[in-house]
């Protein structure tokens, strides 16, 4: 199971007053990155057509998981770092700043999408790909975090849909 002790933490960063929560000791340990990757899992019977991860941290354990479920994935991406006509695009403020997000809109109609991402915190990024996907015709959408910090309440941002998260903070 993964717990708060195996993330480290690094205060001010990247901007003063943002408690960073690295997630290196957990890919640095095969056996911490497998149990990662089992608790990202949905729950049973939930249904999963294709796994979104999300620019950057959500790459690391999305193929992973998709492999698992034996599913596709794709990547939400910065904006200008993915190619493609095809694309949905939706801005996101976070809690430090804000980003312009892109999803290839092919794989994301009439599937069930299982989002992925490293920390949900006041769930300006998590909302904002919500608004992409259904935008671009998603069947549903849920979302599996690593780590959420309860008191941002980025939930809040995702009422409607599916949350997990491994650890709360």
């Amino acid at each position: 199971m993964i717990t708060l002790d195996d993330f480290d933490t690094f205060p001010d960063f990247p901007v003063e007053g943002i408690l960073f929560y690295d997630i290196s000791p957990i890919l640095a340990s095969p056996e911490r990155f497998r149990e990662a990757c089992i608790q990202l899992m949905p729950p049973a019977g939930a249904q999963v057509d294709v796994v979104a991860g999300v620019d950057a941290r959500g790459f690391i354990f999305a193929p992973v998981v998709a492999q698992t479920l034996g599913v596709g994935m794709t990547m939400v991406r910065k904006k200008g770092k993915m190619p493609g006509v095809d694309l949905l695009e939706s801005s996101a403020s976070i809690e430090y700043g804000s980003t312009d997000l892109t999803v290839s809109a092919g794989p994301i109609e009439g599937r069930h999408v299982l989002v992925i991402d490293d920390v949900l915190a006041t769930g300006g990024t998590a909302r904002a790909v919500a608004e992409m996907l259904t935008r671009g015709g998603a069947a549903s959408v849920r979302f599996s975090f690593l780590m959420e910090l309860a008191g941002l309440d980025g939930r809040a941002a995702l009422e409607g849909f599916e949350v997990t998260s491994a650890v709360v903070v």
